[in-house]
């Protein structure tokens, strides 16, 4: 063969790939431009444009066009874009790479079928594949100089300042324990908690728990407990025959005076004059009396 003939050849093998064998090469005419066939890794974006000249009374069938998703090993179809132009239409085929080969590997791109409605059925013609590479993501191996190492050492991370975000937790802790606190002290009873204790409400308790004790055990705490009340609430020590003043200062324990008088010459009889102690049946009756005096210092008449 001489030169010119080796130029055809090879002028026909260029065009090979872009211009694909309709049922009617006459009538159809599809170019492909093909994305760069090497250099691209994980991620990279491969894009096919296919310009589409179809015979009259043909158009490309858009409905018809693959699907996106998955294309096979190492390529996924990403979308399909079309624009019309003024003979045809222009496909933007776009795929993306998703897999890592272990070395430079050279793929093709999945066959493509062009969609062409005559009216009465679809026609798909096929577009010639075409081949790519696709590379790892790092060399086999790396030359151990400056800081390519297989191995290094971890950076330290810096120090940040906390005292801030410290201190705005809590100023919000703070202020969502403030409504908390400030319920609890409106809810808190405390009247009931921080009333100081009467005198007669106290003797009547010290009292009643000696109720079945013998009688040297009651009777000298009992009116002890008596005594300290007299006095707690007369402001000053209340001897017998003085019940007046106790009176005088506090009316309420008028009707109380005859049998605060009784007691009080009871008191001295069994502490200093010799006397015996009462009757079994007289507990009672200075437990009523206690119970009385309650009564008045709560304000109940």
């Amino acid at each position: 063969m001489n030169r010119s003939t080796w130029h055809a050849i090879a002028a026909l093998l260029l065009t090979w790939p872009v211009l694909s064998c309709a049922a009617d090469p006459a009538e159809t005419r599809i170019t492909v431009r093909e994305p760069l066939p090497y250099g691209h890794q994980i991620g990279d974006l491969l894009v096919r444009e296919i310009t589409v000249v179809p015979a009259a009374g043909t158009r490309v069938a858009i409905k018809a066009l693959p699907k996106p998703g998955r294309a096979g090993t190492w390529l996924e179809l990403r979308r399909i874009d079309h624009e019309a132009t003024r003979d045809g239409t222009r496909l933007r085929v776009e795929y993306q790479v998703t897999n890592v080969p272990d070395a430079v590997r050279t793929v093709s791109l999945p066959g493509f079928e062009v969609p062409l409605d005559n009216g009465d059925k679809v026609v798909r013609l096929p577009v010639n594949p075409s081949f790519v590479t696709i590379a790892p993501m790092t060399p086999g191996t790396v030359l151990g100089r400056d800081r390519l190492v297989d191995v290094q050492e971890d950076v330290q991370a810096p120090l940040l300042d906390t005292l801030a975000a410290e201190m705005r937790i809590r100023n919000t802790a703070l202020a969502c324990l403030l409504p908390l606190l400030a319920l609890l002290y409106c809810w808190t009873p405390w009247e009931r908690l921080l009333r100081p204790q009467r005198p007669f409400a106290r003797a009547l308790r010290e009292a009643s728990r000696l109720r079945g004790a013998g009688d040297e055990a009651f009777w000298p705490a009992a009116l002890k407990a008596m005594h300290r009340a007299l006095d707690a609430t007369a402001g000053r020590t209340v001897f017998p025959g003085e019940t007046a003043r106790l009176v005088a200062r506090h009316s309420g324990y008028a009707r109380l005076e005859a049998e605060i008088a009784f007691w009080l010459d009871a008191s001295r009889g069994v502490f200093f004059g010799g006397r015996g102690y009462p009757e079994q049946a007289q507990r009672v009756r200075l437990l009523r009396l206690l119970a009385e005096a309650r009564a008045v210092e709560r304000g109940i008449q």
